[in-house]
């Protein structure tokens, strides 16, 4: 065990000498970022890292390993840069909060906002650098709040990242006495079956955030909360139940979004939004231009345009970048067939971040 011990403290020591040198680098980066005037936040090249360091993996390192510890690189390597401001939807110990620790734990101040409006008001006013926001649930779809304000503010996704979402029951009483449950509409939602075969006779109440949930069971011998885990550490809440998701693979994706939109190459998605034209065939040749192209659909969501009535905004996203000649193409050729193309940007694909 002795030898073994000598031997892990001697990688140690050349490992923290391998930190310092790439630190020092990045220190050197900023400072020309600086001068060029660049962001220290480059989605496109920390993807373009972890790609090929996966790609070379060697036993036991694992793929999700490297994630977990370039994220943190990363993260700390901005910080030498520069340091920014972080909105996301609150309060402490929701899953936004989760999403927006695990990219910006050392280089951002991360600010919680009552909702999602605070969250898109706080980068639009330039009082937040980003923002984080829940696009999209695996089991119950689209956050329309979401959508809706992406269509009118006109700012910009720099970067998606999906979190596993493990809904637990919190509170300061036992099972048999809960009578209360408070929760987010879509936590609420993912559990319905186990609440209902739990504790069919509990009145739920929606709240703002899983995380407002937590604090209002905290005031109440009676209540109980759907949230996370990082909520009941948090709060001084027990868990009663984990994991109490009907659907066990149950993913949110996040974005992060910006006042500007960030070049990206390589393995990319982008988002757009269109209003089609008041003619027939028009969302079938929009989206027939992608096929021609040889360009991946990935998502289509209808949302009303909010402008005129029965009219009818779209938002798609598709596997690419904007600098790829065959998206510029299909870019192209998609206004012959629509009123107006609001493009929401072009990010690395999102990530399963645990």
């Amino acid at each position: 065990m002795d030898a073994v011990r000598g031997q892990i403290d001697a990688i140690d020591d050349e490992l923290l000498e391998l930190l310092r040198k790439r630190f020092e680098l990045c220190v050197e980066m900023g400072a020309l970022k600086k001068r060029s005037n660049r962001d220290a936040f480059d989605p496109s090249r920390e993807e373009a890292i972890i790609e090929r360091l996966t790609g070379n993996l060697r036993p036991p390192l694992t793929a999700a390993m490297i994630v977990k510890i370039f994220t943190e690189i990363f993260s700390i390597s901005r910080s030498l840069q520069q340091r920014r401001k972080v909105a996301y939807l609150g309060p402490e110990g929701s899953y936004s909060h989760q999403a927006a620790h695990i990219l910006f734990s050392h280089d951002a101040r991360l600010v919680p906002q009552k909702d999602i409006d605070s969250v898109i008001s706080e980068v639009l006013m330039r009082r937040a650098d980003l923002g984080v926001v829940p696009v999209e649930n695996s089991t119950e779809g689209m956050v329309n709040r979401t959508l809706d304000l992406m269509a009118t503010s006109r700012l910009f996704v720099n970067r998606e990242v999906t979190l596993p979402i493990r809904n637990c029951l919190l509170s300061s009483t036992t099972l048999e006495n809960v009578r209360v449950v408070y929760s987010h509409p879509q936590a609420l939602a993912q559990c319905k079956n186990w609440l209902t075969n739990n504790l069919p006779g509990a009145e739920v109440l929606e709240t703002p955030s899983t995380s407002d949930a937590a604090l209002a069971a905290r005031g109440r011998e009676d209540a109980a909360a759907v949230a996370s885990s990082l909520s009941a550490r948090l709060y001084g809440l027990n868990i009663l139940a984990e994991n109490i998701s009907d659907f066990q693979e149950n993913i949110t994706r996040f974005w992060v979004v910006s006042p500007a939109m960030t070049p990206v190459e390589g393995k990319a998605k982008t988002s757009i939004i269109v209003t089609l034209e008041n003619i027939p065939g028009a969302l079938y040749h929009a989206i027939g231009v992608f096929a021609a192209q040889g360009v991946n659909l990935t998502k289509i969501e209808s949302r009303p345009s909010k402008k005129d009535p029965w009219e009818y905004i779209f938002f798609i996203d598709f596997q690419g970048s904007l600098m790829d000649e065959n998206v510029g193409k299909a870019m192209e050729e998609i206004r012959h067939y629509t009123r107006e193309v609001t493009v929401l940007g072009s990010y690395p694909e999102g990530r399963t971040m645990q």
